[in-house]
């Protein structure tokens, strides 16, 4: 999903959402930042959805900061 969406689409897409999905997506978000090598991080918009999606988390668990999604990836496991 991440790279089928421009930035303000992917932004967009975020809001409606369930919290699962919302997970889900910052899950694969993070796999792909790891396989981003050192010169190709600055030309990548991973880190910018990566941050769309904490402030969206942040949004919906207002204080909360990203603990919910440290508690989803806790029962995944």
């Amino acid at each position: 999903m991440a790279n089928e969406l421009n930035v303000q689409e992917f932004s967009d897409a975020l809001t409606p959402m369930s919290d699962e999905e919302l997970f889900a997506v910052m899950q694969t978000l993070e796999g792909e930042s790891e396989e981003i090598s050192p010169a190709d991080r600055d030309n990548s918009d991973v880190f910018a959805r990566i941050a769309m999606v904490e402030t969206e988390i942040e949004r919906r668990f207002p204080g909360q900061l990203m603990t919910p999604y440290k508690n989803w990836q806790q029962r995944q496991a």
